[in-house]
């Protein structure tokens, strides 16, 4: 048995590429985090109409804002990754801090201290690698995109990451299980949008779509004390934010092979002298992003980028069923032996006259009229 299955088109994630993910005006969605802090001066009182601006390490993508009249600036919205984090300020000395790391469904909060002096003097910072989100209650936990690339998965499955996180229990085809509510009541999105089927059976949630592990970003859950925005479920969330093109060209290629011939059979099957079943699985594909360039036309460097992706997967397997098929006499037109399931002979008839003899016609067939 061969099974083929597509889980991206080209067509399909280009659009969703250029214009969902690459134009930074367009992203309101909710796989995103968001930026807040406060700025004061070296004796604590704060600093009104200061000058912040926000650029993304991949994209370059600047966005500027001032604080209001207690000091405080607030930039949700933010395609997961690296930033850099820049106050200016009459007066003040230019402050600058890299690598500010923003997750999915996170919001990072900034304390600023700007200390007198030229603006063309510049105080550089450089986060920590731990920044807790200090402004929201909601319990969750980021898998990052480095352990959805490099931990192994059987069958590529990047949900299947989330049972890292204390309080998540697998649910199979479904979704999990989350802090000890039913599969029924959790929620998978991707890039804000629900994947759960519309179901009769409301004891199960069929998820409609797997991404490709190479097409995610990163991805949240949240186990604990949900915000307003997950009204539409009473359990936990995930939620996936998938990767979107930069400033640089980047490609891949891969292949991952599973077969029976390469695995060893388990202990009771040996004892048994059972043989392995054959099995073998290969899923294989690519991945290509960068800048949109029009030769003579278009440059969308810092501006316009694109993502594309695609996985196939063909898997054989050996497998057993029952089935009827017809004897001798029925290939031969003998039909004497067609019985029910109570031993009466079944009437063979003619299914354009309803006729069981052959010669005469017990109904009538329907005619146009005229």
């Amino acid at each position: 048995m061969i099974i083929r299955s597509r889980f991206k088109r080209w067509v399909g994630l280009a659009c969703l590429a250029v214009f969902g993910l690459a134009s930074p005006s367009l992203q309101a969605q909710t796989a995103t985090g968001t930026l807040d802090g406060r700025v004061i001066d070296a004796s604590g009182a704060v600093v009104a109409d200061a000058k912040v601006t926000i650029t993304s390490n991949q994209t370059n993508f600047k966005q500027e804002l001032t604080t209001n009249a207690v000091g405080v600036f607030v930039r949700p919205f933010l395609l997961p990754g690296l930033y850099q984090v820049a106050v200016e300020k009459a007066g003040f000395r230019r402050y600058a801090e890299s690598n500010v790391r923003i997750a999915v469904q996170q919001t990072v909060s900034l304390e600023i201290a700007l200390t007198v002096g030229e603006t063309t003097a510049t105080v550089e910072v450089s986060a920590s690698t731990a920044q807790l989100s200090t402004s929201s209650s909601t319990v969750s936990t980021v898998i990052g995109n480095k352990a959805i690339m490099e931990l192994p998965l059987n069958g590529r499955n990047p949900f299947s990451l989330a049972t890292l996180v204390p309080g998540v229990v697998p649910g199979g085809g479904s979704t999990p299980w989350i802090s000890g509510g039913r599969n029924a009541s959790s929620e998978i999105t991707i890039d804000g949008t629900s994947i759960i089927l519309p179901e009769n059976n409301v004891g199960i949630n069929t998820i409609a779509y797997t991404p490709p592990v190479d097409t995610v970003q990163e991805f949240s859950i949240v186990t604990n004390a949900l915000a307003a925005e997950y009204g539409r479920t009473g359990g936990g969330t995930i939620n996936v934010s998938t990767r979107s093109g930069g400033n640089e060209w980047h490609g891949s290629a891969f292949e991952f092979l599973r077969n029976s011939k390469l695995d060893s059979n388990n202990f009771f099957s040996n004892r048994n002298r059972t043989p392995l079943a054959a099995f073998q699985r290969n899923q294989f594909g690519g991945t290509f992003g960068g800048p949109v360039s029009i030769p003579g036309l278009y440059s969308g460097k810092n501006k316009t980028f694109f993502f594309l992706s695609e996985q196939s997967t063909v898997q054989r397997s050996a497998s057993l069923f029952t089935t009827t098929v017809p004897t001798a006499a029925w290939l031969n037109g003998d039909f004497s032996t067609l019985k029910n399931a109570g031993g009466q002979d079944i009437a063979i008839f003619d299914p354009l006259t309803a006729a069981n003899d052959g010669t005469a016609t017990s109904f009538a067939r329907p005619s146009l009229a005229t």
